[in-house]
């Protein structure tokens, strides 16, 4: 009795077994590599992909399921990859997919390839390649590591040879002209020699405008290797360079308008100065008549005070630089509130936009409420720098 229910458990863990063999899935995906070149294993955006699979019978029901057929990387299905091309011979088939970012496929590209990593696949990035029906999973693949070029070597370092360009010209001329400076006073109307330009103070609004210009252009280009999509700036990009330029250009504007306030300010002093001397000149003539002394001295004082007033007025507008930090976020009564909330706001935001651009590889659209405050932040520096003064 024993014996044959041995048997009977044997037979059925046979059984067993071999249907857990049979459900073994077999690998569809057995070779991947650039069309017209079998042994170039990598490939890029723009390029044509051949994917050479067995078992096709088991995968498509008709010949026309053949555009049911969808690329699919790292088990990601690529959507709207349709093969642009195929050959069908016996059980197996030879697919072609061309690498392309589309509207419908754009954010499944930026999720593989964000996150460039320092190294060798920051160039080259190891890739599983193989395919599946739309809205299914991804069948089976023997590749693994197919190398995608994530950026081509050449195009980078000509592309970090222009940024590293750029900004040396930006650093140059910040330093030694007024291009990120406020622009000196011209002084020539009174006769007197101006600020040069090199020692002007530095504009914190002109800085900004620098700020998201410099890194709007990184990351355009940076996201353009990658992607080799050009149409790349957003609604909120164009209001944060719009933001920049204009408080930089109102900058410039409140600050020219009050030297020239200024500076007519010290031609009327010295209009006054002249006349008092002339005064003077005559109450000189009629001495030694009684009270005339006294009435030249006080002119004197008058003159001495007409002096001081112009030389401090003259001084102010003659401020020179101290040094960025201090230039950026003082004024003559210390550091301000309105210049610190603008340097921390912005500086924040520049941080928040260019992880975005490094992990998705687009530019952020920020929202109408986070443009709002980093307009209120300009707008609160360039009210409170009408009545300031630099120094």
């Amino acid at each position: 009795m024993k014996k044959p229910i041995l048997i009977l458990l044997l037979a059925l863990f046979s059984l067993n077994l071999l249907a857990e063999t049979s459900a073994i899935k077999p690998d569809t995906v057995i070779d991947v590599y650039l069309d017209g070149n079998k042994k170039e294993k990598s490939a890029a955006i723009s390029d044509i992909l051949v994917v050479s699979i067995a078992h096709v019978n088991g995968l498509l029901a008709t010949q026309n399921g053949v555009k049911q057929v969808r690329l699919f990387i790292n088990s990601i299905e690529i959507e709207g990859s349709v093969p642009v091309g195929w050959y069908l011979h016996g059980d197996g088939a030879e697919l072609k997919f061309l690498l392309k970012r589309t509207d419908l496929n754009n954010k499944t590209w930026n999720m593989l390839l964000g996150y460039p990593a320092i190294g060798g696949q920051f160039f080259r990035l190891p890739l599983s390649i193989s395919i599946g029906l739309t809205g299914q999973s991804a069948q089976a693949t023997k590749i693994d590591s197919f190398q995608f070029v994530r950026i081509d070597r050449g195009w980078f370092w000509t592309c970090l040879a222009v940024i590293l360009i750029y900004f040396g010209v930006l650093l140059r001329f910040a330093t030694a002209t007024p291009m990120l400076r406020d622009t000196p006073a011209d002084l020539t109307p009174l006769g007197i020699p101006g600020l040069s330009a090199g020692n002007a103070p530095y504009s914190l609004g002109k800085v900004q405008m620098a700020f998201w210009f410099s890194i709007v252009l990184a990351s355009y280009i940076f996201i353009w290797l990658i992607t080799d999509n050009y149409e790349l700036i957003t609604s909120g990009t164009l209001v944060l360079i719009g933001i920049g330029a204009g408080t930089g250009l109102g900058a410039v504007g409140i600050n020219n308008n009050k030297a020239d306030k200024t500076i007519k300010h010290i031609q009327d002093l010295q209009a006054q100065q002249a006349d008092l001397r002339q005064a003077t000149d005559l109450l000189k003539a009629a001495l030694p008549a009684a009270g005339v002394e006294a009435m030249i001295g006080y002119n004197n004082f008058l003159d001495c005070q007409l002096t001081s007033n112009i030389n401090n007025l003259i001084d102010g507008l003659k401020t020179g630089k101290e040094n960025f930090i201090s230039d950026i976020l003082t004024d003559e009564n210390g550091v301000s509130f309105h210049r610190l909330q603008m340097v921390v706001f912005t500086t924040v935001l520049g941080f928040v936009f260019v992880y975005t651009v490094y992990a998705t590889l687009t530019m952020p659209d920020f929202s109408a409420t986070l443009l709002t405050m980093q307009g209120i932040t300009a707008g609160t520096y360039l009210g409170f720098k009408i009545p300031e003064k630099q120094g």
